[in-house]
């Protein structure tokens, strides 16, 4: 279990090509209130104080680009820059790995691309994972919830009560998560998420309040309505 001498640890994932964005930048690499979003995305979780490793996932071709941007945050906290993969699922268990030789007890897993995360969503996770071993933010649904098939055709109308938008940090104790992933990347399925990879190989993810304005960019058009 989780000692008094806790060790966390934070990947943030930022290794994807930004297709959707349309302007062949990466969008962790724009700048947003005159700062890049990769640098907004993990400020938080160096203020708060309580993660001691950071792992930043990035195309290999850009991790040199990636940490001339962090430099402003140069702290006690460790960087370790790591090549992606072809998928999110991938680079994030390339940066599980990576951080073998750090035995942390838990880990935070956030998307590069959430800039307006805030300390008391981090806090809030972080806590409820040392409680329960994993937890992620979740916000209600406001939309009318559908599923449809391959067709695009409606086959089910979902409870909206009973519906969440996951968010991320999304946390984890370290060796349950590495577990869950080395299995994943052995049964060639692509999860939704990591809190799904988790539940499929290990248990119960708890979920924790999460913040309305803790939206990810996906097009260039996010960037302006937040």
């Amino acid at each position: 279990m989780i000692t008094e001498t806790l060790r966390a640890a934070v990947i943030i994932t930022a290794a994807g090509s930004s297709n959707r964005m349309g302007i062949g930048t990466k969008k962790e690499f724009l700048s947003f209130n005159n700062q890049p979003v990769l640098l907004l995305s993990i400020k938080p979780f160096i203020d708060s104080n309580l993660f001691s490793n950071y792992v930043i996932t990035l195309p290999q071709e850009e991790i040199g680009k990636g940490h001339n941007i962090l430099t402003p945050l140069k702290e006690e906290s460790e960087f370790i820059y790591v090549p992606g993969g072809s998928t999110r699922q991938e680079s994030v268990y390339n940066g599980l790995l990576a951080l073998k030789n750090k035995s942390p007890d838990i880990v935070l897993i956030h998307d590069g691309a959430r800039p307006w995360i805030n300390k008391t969503v981090i806090e809030a996770v972080y806590k409820m994972t040392i409680k329960n071993g994993a937890a992620i933010p979740v916000v209600p649904s406001v939309n009318a919830m559908k599923t449809i098939n391959s067709s695009g055709i409606i086959v089910s109308n979902l409870i909206r009560e009973n519906t969440v938008a996951a968010q991320t940090p999304q946390g984890f104790n370290y060796t349950d998560i590495l577990k869950s992933h080395e299995s994943a990347h052995l049964d060639n399925t692509m999860y939704i998420d990591d809190a799904e990879i988790y539940g499929k190989y290990i248990g119960n993810v708890a979920t924790v309040p999460g913040d309305t304005a803790n939206n990810k960019i996906t097009y260039l058009s996010d960037m302006a309505s937040s």
